[in-house]
């Protein structure tokens, strides 16, 4: 109670106080703008637009990261994971437009315009198939349709808690999203309030300097027309997943468990308002796994974003499960 309180008192502050933050911000964005401006890999032109990709790393396997829904800068989001990978594989981090240095470009793209846009970054890269998809969150779908729709390109498939084909949907309620979720990112945009977001453990796992870019591109990109978009295209690309075969290539899925649920088994508990979806969301994921050629899960308990806390623990199981598909 007292911390939602709190919250709402910040709330408030920032409201009556929004057009001097506004201002402010203004000016801080203005002398910051600096950090943002060298690319942390390389810009590429893709449908007419700027997109930014890093490549990085050695050997004869590729692993694509592919970033959850609205995270502000994939580069770094995933940074702390494929850098204890990049010495056995070549790491490509493409940053879809409105996520990242990339573009905003006001389109209203589906899924599979989505999928297409990284394939033609590759391709400009000149990095050939087949790629291990490593997607987080909604971008599961990316790589299910991916996997679906040019499975002789997708050698392998890894889920950081990614919703899978057959898991619980998501009941976005857009009126809200739009009247509350978008409008209220914005605000926090404009005023930089959004800079004292929690960055779950990102801050402690890169440089300060990375800190500082990933809070000025905080500002640049949250609550922007290009994610708010991909958002309303979720329900169709989750149905249009549900009409296809379910992807067989090998998969390894890492999936967040509360903590009553150890290794696939639900422990004695209390009851609460979300066990059902917890255990749905779980199940899908063992039954994607069930689904592939060579699937295996594996039951995490640090959060939806896992990659950001548990990286190196991940990294060995990464290793170990593509060296047996080897």
């Amino acid at each position: 109670m007292k911390e939602e309180i709190k919250e709402k008192l910040e709330t408030a502050a920032v409201v009556v106080f929004s057009p001097v933050l506004a201002l402010a911000n203004g000016a801080v964005t203005a002398i910051n703008r600096k950090y943002i401006k060298k690319p942390l890999g390389q810009f590429i032109e893709v449908d007419g637009h700027r997109m930014s990709v890093l490549v990085t790393g050695q050997g004869d396997r590729t692993i694509v990261f592919l970033p959850g829904l609205s995270r502000t800068c994939p580069i770094l989001d995933f940074k702390p994971l494929f850098t204890q990978l990049k010495d056995r594989f070549k790491i490509v981090v493409p940053e879809k437009f409105g996520y990242g240095q990339s573009d905003i470009v006001r389109e209203n793209r589906d899924y599979e315009t989505i999928v297409e846009q990284y394939r033609k970054a590759l391709s400009v890269l000149q990095i050939k198939p087949p790629y291990i998809l490593c997607a987080h969150s909604l971008s599961g779908h990316d790589a299910e349709i991916w996997a679906q729709k040019y499975p002789e390109e997708v050698e392998a498939f890894i889920g950081i808690d990614a919703n899978t084909a057959n898991c619980p949907e998501i009941n976005f309620n857009y009126d809200r999203l739009w009247w509350e979720d978008r409008f209220l990112e914005r605000f926090y945009s404009i005023t930089g309030y959004v800079r004292t977001a929690d960055l779950y453990g990102l801050d402690k796992a890169l440089t300060k300097k990375e800190v500082r870019i990933l809070k000025e591109l905080e500002v640049r990109n949250t609550g922007n027309y290009d994610v708010y978009s991909e958002e309303k295209k979720y329900l169709a690309a989750h149905a249009l997943i549900n009409s296809r075969p379910m992807p067989t290539q090998p998969t390894l899925q890492f999936v967040d468990t509360p903590e009553w649920y150890k290794d696939g088994v639900a422990q004695p508990h209390e009851k609460g308002e979300w066990d059902d979806y917890e255990i749905a969301w779980v199940k899908a994921h063992e039954d994607f796994a069930a689904a592939s050629l060579n699937g295996k899960v594996l039951y995490y308990t640090s959060g939806h974003v896992m990659h950001h806390y548990d990286y190196v623990k991940m990294a060995g199981e990464i290793k170990e499960f593509l060296n047996a598909e080897k």
